[in-house]
């Protein structure tokens, strides 16, 4: 299975996964009209129908339909699908992501996660994926870096946003990594600038697991004025220097 990025449903896998549990659904939880949006979300709802499919994967009888793939991601993938829809989650699968968290495969998705759940509104409105699609990975190829997207193959609006709320490009934690505690004064992990934390003590603490994941990346917050795939497509079609 090939990726094009690293974060969540950044690959043919994520995409398998979510046919899969979209198929338990009865419906394309991936790809989706405002319309279509509305009656899934509906069918969601229905006498906790979200909630009983997440039951059945979390059950010990549960077996991938493929056998690489993990109930974890599983569940993850299928909440993160309900936000992108704008389905309202219980708080009990809300709480559990952050336990499940760990179970992915490196920061940016951990820090995609954890920013859904403490910014998701859970109120039917929608939440916008950072994640470019392979189509606008392959345009930010093109494109290289701007003011809004550092060209590469991840980001065009940071970790993600509410719908109703302007995108941001930041790629660092908001809140305390390790304490989940909030507030003004922050300490950034100096190697990666994403992990964040309330003091020395704490980042110590966290450091035998911070450091499975940490990598050296530059420190990025930029606002971003339009959609990603628009500024793509302002910038792929401007004219290139020459000479």
């Amino acid at each position: 299975m090939s990726s094009w990025g690293r974060g969540l449903l950044q690959s043919d896998d994520d995409y398998k996964i979510a046919e899969e549990l979209g198929a338990m659904f009865g419906c394309d939880l991936l790809t989706f009209s405002e319309s279509q949006r509305a009656v899934i979300v509906e069918k969601m709802e229905k006498d906790g129908l979200l909630s009983r499919k997440m039951e059945k994967i979390l059950s010990p009888q549960f077996v991938p339909p493929i056998s690489h793939q993990s109930r974890p991601r599983m569940v993850i993938l299928l909440v993160i699908l309900a936000m992108r829809l704008g389905a309202r989650v219980d708080a009990k699968y809300m709480n559990l992501m952050h336990t499940l968290a760990p179970h992915l495969r490196n920061m940016f998705e951990q820090l995609q996660l954890l920013t859904a759940l403490d910014e998701y509104k859970n109120n039917g409105t929608p939440w916008i994926m950072g994640s470019k699609n392979r189509e606008e990975t392959e345009k930010a190829k093109k494109v290289g870096r701007t003011a809004y997207d550092a060209g590469d193959e991840f980001f065009y609006s940071g970790l993600g946003h509410s719908a109703d709320e302007k995108p941001s490009s930041h790629t660092y934690s908001k809140y305390y990594w390790a304490c989940r505690a909030d507030g003004d004064e922050l300490l950034r992990c100096v190697r990666c600038n994403m992990a964040r934390y309330c003091s020395k003590n704490c980042q110590k603490h966290d450091w035998d697991t911070h450091r499975t994941f940490c990598e050296p990346l530059e420190p990025r917050s930029v606002e971003v004025p339009d959609p990603g795939a628009t500024i793509l497509e302002e910038h792929l079609s401007q004219p290139k220097p020459t000479g």
